[in-house]
């Protein structure tokens, strides 16, 4: 059985995204796109219509004049700034194709990202980069091992440029940018979305999220993934709502400034994964709580990973004295492969879904049980497709599966990708005669609602039952001496019984982790024992190990969400977990070496 949403009265906007600035310039000219906001909030820079055109205009012209060539791709590697916009917005009026890409702090993780950005330079081929100062050495580094003839250049060289109009208006099938994924176990691979792809999933999320030019909306996502990159930098021009924009770290060093500047700008819109609001709800307290007012809030969407019905208590018991209303929440679901959203919750407040979890874990069938049944799961219902799209589960045969039935969640429609960038074989993968395999988990209620169960590589099968991880990880958000939310669940291989075991690896606070304490510490061992009846009690197992690590050394994604399989592939490697800080001049010395030694190899024909 296949569900799909009916189509719904709205205005269409234009067919593509550059047409639609250049409308919006023509029509609001003077009214403010979007605002920037600095780390602490104490200084923003705004950003007109028609100054966003005649800048990216700009930038455009010097990017035609570095050699930029109507379907080139141009890795753009900035921080959250008006800088990015310029230069996403210019790379598309010149006829390229964005290529999005985390920028590289000074001294923390730069030689992780130096990996990570030459992976996607040889998968990309683009023709050039843009990256802050502080990284241009880098680039030019790794760029002169994959597209000699690339440049590599900062944003002020671009601004110098004479506008060149008029605007590259690409048809649909082209491509508008290219998502790549975080490659940690394997090369990245880069999601190909065309302009019609991009158009389609902006006017199917405004059928069932209504912006206007009354509303406002605040995001601290990064601009680099789909979540952001879409949902908050293309469809704000498409419905003319005022976009207040946050660096992330902003979230990661005080979740308060997020809902300080809703207050402050009467937000109507924001969205964030589900750790954002269980953050803002355990690490904001009432004293600070007392100065927000959040009535203002419309839609408070939650998607990226797994929407927990904890959360939206938590949330809504903390701030629903600060105006809050439950309705506002809506659980979504999306994935960079189908540009950014699949479904969506048409009726606010979080639908859960109580189901018998032992039921679930030995027959895969979501059987509905009430709230206070000691074994009940709470599942948090993400909706039902968007516009023009359809949805089915199937089973591992492809057989779609009934009402209530776990299996793999696929979908089909406009806004799913051309394929991967330069690599056919990971695209027949995931595609098959128009449906796209997600590879996540999940059931259809009797309304056809989804609901998401996990990933179908994360599932963890023992004694013949299937445990979700982040039921296991949710057991430990309050045990005492962890940290909140910095526990990473997954099934090993034991070497000598051939059989999966349940690895729980959790930052403990200061004072409670190795080094800090050795093994045979009391403390030590009474939160192994906290941790061990933590899980017990929630999922009716027991972990086989539990490994406590010092804080802050789990390794995290861009948009601060802790990274499964890393976690999973160091602790089957037996490496410890280290901060992920560099030295930020060793590696500066390092990228100027391999630069010289590139061109002398190439001088001397060597390569």
């Amino acid at each position: 059985m296949e569900t799909s949403a009916a189509p719904a009265e709205h205005p269409s906007p234009p067919d593509s995204i550059v047409a639609m600035l250049l409308h919006q310039a023509a029509v609001r000219g003077a009214r403010t796109a979007f605002t920037v906001h600095e780390i602490g909030g104490q200084n923003s820079r705004r950003l007109s219509y028609g100054e966003l055109l005649q800048r990216s205009l700009r930038v455009a012209a010097a990017l035609r004049m570095l050699g930029l060539r109507q379907g080139d791709r141009v890795l753009i590697c900035l921080p959250t700034s008006v800088e990015l916009l310029l230069v996403l917005y210019g790379a598309l009026l010149a006829g390229g194709v964005c290529v999005p890409l985390y920028p590289p702090v000074p001294g923390h993780g730069i030689r992780r990202w130096k990996e990570q950005a030459l992976a996607v330079a040889r998968v990309a081929q683009p023709c050039g980069a843009v990256v802050m100062p502080h990284a241009r050495l880098h680039m030019a580094a790794l760029l002169e091992r994959v597209t000699p003839d690339a440049f590599s250049v900062t944003p002020r060289v671009l601004e110098s440029a004479r506008p060149d109009p008029p605007a590259t208006i690409l048809p649909g099938e082209d491509l508008a940018f290219i998502q790549f994924t975080s490659g940690t176990t394997r090369q990245p691979r880069g999601v190909s979305v065309t302009h019609g792809a991009l158009m389609a999933n902006i006017r199917a999320l405004l059928q069932v999220m209504p912006l206007t030019d009354d509303d406002v909306s605040v995001s601290w996502l990064p601009p680099y993934h789909d979540m952001g990159l879409v949902g908050h930098i293309f469809v704000p021009l498409c419905c003319a709502a005022h976009q207040h924009l946050m660096p992330p770290a902003t979230l990661l060093r005080d979740p308060a400034q997020w809902l300080r500047l809703i207050t402050r700008t009467r937000a109507t819109q924001t969205t964030a994964p589900n750790f954002a609001y269980s953050m803002c709800a355990r690490r904001i307290d009432r004293s600070r709580r007392a100065s927000l007012d959040l009535s203002s809030l419309r839609w408070a969407l939650n998607g990226a990973e797994t929407v927990l019905a904890e959360t939206i208590d938590q949330f809504c018991e903390r701030f629903g004295h600060y105006g809050f209303a439950r309705q506002a929440f809506r659980p979504v679901y999306g994935l960079a492969e189908a540009t950014l959203a699949v479904t969506f919750a048409r009726h606010g407040g979080a639908q859960v879904d109580w189901v018998h979890r032992g039921h679930l874990a030995s027959s895969s069938e979501a059987r509905q049980v009430p709230r206070e049944d000691p074994d009940a799961q709470a599942f948090v219902s993400v909706g039902h497709p968007v516009t023009g799209h359809q949805l089915r589960v199937v089973d591992a045969q492809g057989t779609p599966c009934d009402a209530r039935r776990v299996g793999q969640v696929q979908v089909s429609g406009p806004c799913v990708m051309q394929g991967y960038f330069n690599n056919p074989q990971a695209t027949l993968e995931v595609l098959r005669d128009g449906w796209l395999a997600t590879q996540d988990l999940g059931y259809r209620d009797e309304d056809g609602r989804l609901h998401i169960t996990g990933r179908q590589k994360d599932l963890i099968i023992k004694g013949g039952r299937n445990y979700l991880p982040q039921d296991l990880e949710a057991a430990c958000l309050d045990v005492a001496g962890l940290r909140p939310g910095r526990t990473v669940a997954f099934g090993a291989t034991n070497p000598r019984t051939g059989t999966e075991d349940i690895v729980l690896v959790a930052e403990a606070r200061r004072g409670f982790a190795l080094p800090s304490l050795g093994s045979r510490d009391p403390r030590h061992r009474l939160l192994l024992h906290r941790v061990d009846r933590a899980v017990h009690a929630r999922v009716g197992i027991r972990p086989d190990h539990i490994e406590l690590v010092a804080p802050g050394v789990l390794p995290k994604t861009t948009s601060g969400k802790l990274q499964r399989g890393r976690v999973k592939a160091a602790y089957e490697a037996g490496t410890r977990f280290r901060s992920s800080h560099s030295n930020g001049v060793v590696e500066d010395l390092r990228s100027a070496v391999d630069l010289v030694r590139t061109r002398i190899r190439r001088l001397l024909g060597w390569q």
